[in-house]
C-alpha cells in the first residue's frame, strides 16, 4: 500500500469554499506522468500539483482532471503556501518555466513572465454566443480577451457554454473596469473546451489582463475580482520583466492518500 501525504487549498480567497481549489501531493521523487494522471483524475479537482525535492530545488508537476499537464495555473499559489509556509521565499520549477514565490501569513506573492495581446476583430459565432457588444476585443493564442463596458455587463451575462465549445477559443475572458473600491477590473473566464465552463480563479488570465489595463488606466498596480461563482480576489502589479500577484490561500483539508 502507498501512502500520500495531500492538502487542499482554496486559492485567492481568505475563506474557506471560495475561490478556486487545488489539492497540492507530496511525493519523494518525480511521479512517472502514468501514476500522476490516475491519482488527479481520481480527486477530479481542477488541478492537482504533485511537489518534491530534486537537486536542492522544488519541482511541481501540476495535472488538470482530464489529465492534461499545466504550467502556470492557481496551483502554484497552493504549492507555495504548503512549502514555505507563513514566511519563505523560494522558487517553483516546472517544465514551463521557474517562478518565484514567498509568503507572508496566508498571503503568496509570485512572480509571471508577461503576455502580450493582439487587437482583434469580433468574431460573428462569440458575437452571437455572448449577444453582447464589446468595447474591444484581444487575444494571446487561444484565448480571447472581450473588454465590457460596465461591471454589471460582465455580472449579469448568461453564457451559451455549448456555444463557447464551437468557438475556436480554448478560453473567453470577460471584463471590464470597476470603478468602485477595492478592484480596478473584474473578469469572468470560461473554458468550457478544458472541462472547466466557468473558471472560480485563474492565475494564467493575470498574465495578461494587468497589460490590458494598464494600458486603458494609466498604472502599474491593481486589484482585481473574478466574479465567478466561488468569488476570487487578488492583486497584480505591472514591473520591467514581469507580473507579480499576490493573493490569499486557505488550507481547507489535510489527509493522507492511502493507494491499494
Amino acid at each position: 500500500m502507498l501512502s500520500l501525504n495531500y492538502s487542499l487549498y482554496d486559492c485567492f480567497t481568505t475563506e474557506a469554499f471560495q475561490g478556486h481549489v487545488a489539492v497540492v501531493v507530496e511525493v519523494s521523487q518525480k511521479p512517472e506522468i502514468s501514476f500522476a494522471i490516475k491519482i488527479a483524475t481520481e480527486l477530479c479537482q481542477t488541478i492537482t500539483c504533485f511537489v518534491w525535492q530534486e537537486g536542492g530545488n522544488f519541482w511541481v508537476k501540476s495535472i488538470a482532471k482530464d489529465g492534461s499537464i499545466w504550467s502556470i495555473n492557481h496551483g502554484l499559489l497552493a504549492v507555495a503556501r504548503h512549502l514555505l509556509g507563513v514566511n519563505g521565499e523560494a522558487d517553483l520549477h516546472t517544465y514551463g518555466g521557474v517562478y518565484r514565490a514567498k509568503t507572508h501569513g496566508n498571503t503568496v506573492t509570485i512572480s509571471l513572465p508577461k503576455m502580450l495581446l493582439e487587437n482583434t476583430e469580433m468574431p460573428e459565432r462569440l458575437s452571437q454566443t455572448f449577444g453582447i457588444m464589446p468595447v474591444s476585443v484581444c487575444d494571446v493564442g487561444k484565448t480571447c480577451v472581450v473588454e465590457l463596458r460596465t461591471v454589471e455587463d460582465v455580472l449579469n451575462l448568461d453564457p451559451d457554454i455549448n456555444g463557447i465549445t464551437r468557438l475556436d477559443y480554448n478560453r473567453v475572458i470577460l471584463t471590464a473596469e470597476d470603478e468602485t473600491v477595492p478592484f480596478d477590473y473584474v473578469c469572468r473566464c470560461f473554458s468550457p473546451k478544458q472541462y472547466i465552463n466557468e473558471n472560480n480563479g485563474s492565475l494564467y488570465i493575470q498574465t495578461f489582463l494587468p497589460l490590458f489595463w494598464q494600458e486603458r488606466l494609466g498604472k502599474d498596480s491593481f486589484s482585481f475580482l473574478q466574479m465567478s461563482q466561488r468569488r476570487a480576489m487578488g492583486k497584480a502589479i505591472v514591473k520591467d520583466s514581469e507580473i507579480e500577484i499576490e493573493a490569499s490561500v486557505k488550507q481547507t483539508f489535510v489527509g493522507s492518500l492511502k493507494v491499494q
